[in-house]
């Protein structure tokens, strides 16, 4: 068999196998993509033919015919942020082991989110996840009426039809107050992240109610961006206080602000825990190191991740096989996994 002569590698097409394996251009089609009935000795062929011309099909470009090929568009922002970058690992290596292919949209900002959803309308994905962000309904909406699905991953995802999973962050932050307060405790400080943040907010709402159930009414320090310089800065406003109107007891919303908070610390006389305790979220994995052992809320992100990806699997099942079973959302449509308390060296009482 004669290889076409062809200055440009990608001029070789479906066309040319089609021809060198004498059947027709839908044959070829059907041999690769597995859709539709063809004889053994004819898909055989017409591999063979395709192998010895050089031609491979092109995936991306088939999706963007028939939707047919393992894309999942996934949207995230901040790769600097360490937990974000965490959870796309998670999230690829899932993929990757069930030989799905990501197509990723990353903007610099959450609130870009809602231009990225809308971008992803445009290729025949067979759907999104969300790792950032707000999903507005009239978005998730277009993107379900498609008859694609729509996972978010630690954020509500805002439509009865998508399918939300995400950290108990309420019941994070609870804990981490009877953690605090259990240490005999009085005078509660949050470190906040910007008003925007679901995850945060959630965390400080859970924290300051059980607080208030102990009596105690914390204080809340927003800020901008969750980051170590975010956490250094509350730090040195820390230190401008009196002894006696500091607190003792510090909850920082993600582990950035915690560890950025200790370094800020060090130039100082304060230390962790005698004179003040500190609980983080996010359990990463610089909390571990030595100069921090951060007490912290690990968050489920293995069993998050799976239950996404079984979603997905889920979604391309006929309705002639039985879907995996999957746990019953709460009243906002969200799956809530509660977080596990890594207790190290930052508090006390709790060995």
């Amino acid at each position: 068999m004669t290889r076409p002569r062809s200055d440009k590698l990608n001029t070789i097409t479906s066309r040319d196998v089609a021809r060198a394996a004498n059947v027709s251009q839908a044959l070829v089609s059907r041999a690769f993509s597995g859709n539709g009935r063809i004889a053994a000795d004819t898909r055989e062929r017409i591999f063979k033919a395709a192998a010895e011309i050089g031609w491979q099909p092109n995936a991306l470009a088939a999706s963007m015919v028939t939707g047919d090929a393992p894309l999942v568009a996934v949207i995230t922002t901040r790769l600097s942020f360490d937990w974000r970058a965490q959870v796309l690992s998670h999230l690829l290596k899932a993929f990757e082991e069930r030989h799905l292919q990501p197509l990723l949209f990353h903007a610099e900002r959450d609130e870009e989110v809602d231009r990225l959803l809308a971008e992803t309308i445009s290729w025949r994905t067979r759907g999104v996840v969300v790792t950032a962000g707000v999903v507005q309904k009239a978005r998730a909406e277009a993107i379900l009426s498609r008859g694609q699905f729509l996972a978010a991953l630690n954020r509500p995802a805002n439509h009865e039809r998508a399918f939300a999973i995400a950290t108990d962050n309420r019941l994070g932050g609870r804990h981490a107050a009877t953690v605090l307060a259990d240490e005999g405790r009085q005078r509660l400080l949050v470190l906040a992240g910007p008003a925007d943040s679901w995850a945060s907010r959630s965390r400080t709402e859970g924290f300051v109610a059980a607080a208030r159930d102990r009596g105690i009414e914390p204080e809340i320090w927003c800020n901008d961006a969750m980051s170590t310089d975010a956490g250094g800065a509350c730090a040195r406003r820390l230190l401008e206080l009196s002894a006696a109107g500091r607190p003792d007891a510090v909850f920082a919303t993600n582990d950035a602000l915690g560890l950025g908070f200790i370094d800020g610390l060090r130039s100082s006389a304060l230390g962790i825990p005698s004179d003040l305790s500190l609980v983080g979220f996010d359990n990463l994995p610089a909390s571990a190191w030595a100069p921090y052992r951060l007490t912290t809320f690990e968050q489920p992100l293995d069993t998050m991740v799976a239950a996404v990806v079984g979603h997905i699997e889920n979604h391309r099942q006929s309705e002639l096989h039985m879907a995996s079973p999957v746990p019953t959302p709460s009243a906002d449509g969200v799956i809530y996994c509660p977080p596990q308390l890594i207790v190290r060296n930052t508090t006390r009482g709790q060995k």
